[in-house]
């Protein structure tokens, strides 16, 4: 009975998890096929987590998505950081450019807040949304202090390095060099890896024990940057992240 509970709670939180990702709205049946869980449980499940509005259902399509109780929980979790946020603000108006805060959840790298207001075309970040850790300023930044090493290069082999654009870096050995060079340089830039166009600059966040909390980072439009604008956001972002670090004492 207590494995048949745990198999439940662990198909529930599946189904949440994948509603959480594109395409955003899925049916039973769709998500029965994807996650390989039988179609009235998936169907018993949903009910159970539309009652508590963990879910919801489009009334035109049929289809479910993340309801306003999942987005509570998301939320009061997102709260936690609200001194952050305020300094991101701030960081964020005094270089006139966009600028955010990931975070390191076990081994993962999520958004937990962007300020795109200063930015003329907007890129589309959302919070709790994951980043890849071998492009980006955000994931290679927050991946080159993960520790330890060991398991670092576990993950990195283990992990699909997708080609997102022609300088995106798909060689474990090379993303571990480079690695390396974040570590010894203090910060990362990401030069049109993840999105044709833009140079992404960041740095990183430690806890009060020296161990790598996230990063924060800027985006900035290659096209019109200068080498002048890419060391002063440079300069902002490691000055801003120990800052922040400091905050987490």
């Amino acid at each position: 009975m207590i494995n048949d509970k745990i198999s439940s709670i662990n198909k529930a939180i599946n189904i949440l998890k994948r509603l959480a990702e594109e395409p955003f709205e899925m049916t039973v049946l769709n998500l029965s096929n994807e996650l390989q869980i039988n179609r009235s449980t998936v169907h018993r499940i949903i009910n159970i987590l539309k009652d508590e509005s963990l879910v919801l259902q489009n009334p035109y399509n049929k289809k479910y998505c993340l309801g306003p109780t999942a987005y509570h929980i998301g939320a009061s979790y997102v709260n936690n950081y609200d001194q952050i946020r305020y300094m991101i603000n701030d960081i964020a108006l005094d270089i006139n450019q966009s600028v955010g805060f990931v975070k390191l959840e076990g081994e993962k790298i999520i958004n937990i807040y962007e300020v795109e207001t200063y930015q003329p075309i907007r890129m589309g970040y959302r919070q709790g949304q994951y980043y890849p850790i071998h492009c980006g300023a955000y994931g290679k930044c927050t991946m080159a202090f993960y520790e330890p090493k060991e398991r670092l290069e576990k993950i990195v082999y283990s992990t699909e390095l997708v080609k997102n654009t022609p300088n995106t870096i798909t060689d474990p050995e090379k993303l571990l060099k480079e690695y390396e060079k974040i570590r010894k340089d203090g910060y990362a830039i990401s030069d049109e890896e993840n999105v044709i166009g833009l140079i992404g600059i960041g740095a990183p966040v430690f806890n009060f024990n020296g161990k790598i909390i996230g990063t924060i980072a800027s985006a900035l439009i290659k096209s019109s940057t200068t080498k002048e604008d890419i060391e002063k956001v440079k300069m902002t972002m490691i000055n801003g992240a120990k800052r922040i670090s400091k905050l987490l004492v």
